[in-house]
């Protein structure tokens, strides 16, 4: 179980990185972006620089963001409602929450599956994103890529949990 854990551990480390590194990115892309439109205004038009694809960039990174932080913090995910769980013993709650993580093992694969298939969908019809002209198989294949960690840790939470009936608890931490 503590090379499970480890495992489960590694693959929120990663994916805390990439989901940063896409932030910094969406940033600094936004940043630049905007500021040379300002210059464009400033100089009437005589600065012509702008960031190409732009929105797509940030769009796309964006995307990655989004899978990377939900497959980082998958055991954190559950809204637990006090109305519904203040008399709830912990054991009935963990077993709640195991059953939650299958589902989100579940909705992992599926994901994988489906961005699988586009990404070879993408190889074969030539798919390319709008304004970049870029394919989208790397695209698809990077978000592939991150919905399989979220099913890889979901399994791991959910087994840890049904086996030490341990899980993280809002209420408990009062976060």
């Amino acid at each position: 179980m503590a090379f499970l854990v480890k495992i489960s551990t590694f693959i929120s480390r990663l994916c805390q990185f990439i989901g940063g590194v896409s932030l910094i990115i969406l940033v600094l892309v936004t940043m630049l972006d905007v500021t040379a439109r300002y210059i464009f205004k400033l100089t009437g038009g005589e600065f012509g620089f702008t960031v190409k694809g732009s929105v797509e960039i940030v769009s796309y990174f964006m995307l990655f963001a989004l899978l990377a932080a939900f497959a980082a913090f998958v055991e954190r995910s559950q809204i637990i409602v006090d109305v519904f769980t203040q008399k709830m013993s912990k054991a009935v709650k963990g077993y709640m929450m195991g059953t939650f993580m299958m589902g989100f093992f579940i909705i992992g694969i599926v994901f994988t599956w489906g961005l699988y298939e586009s990404a070879f969908d993408a190889i074969e019809y030539g798919k390319v994103t709008q304004d970049l002209r870029i394919s989208m198989m790397p695209i698809y294949a990077i978000s592939a890529f991150l919905s399989i960690l979220l099913a890889i840790r979901s399994l791991i939470e959910s087994i840890n949990i049904f086996k030490t009936g341990e899980f993280f608890d809002a209420e408990e931490t009062g976060a």
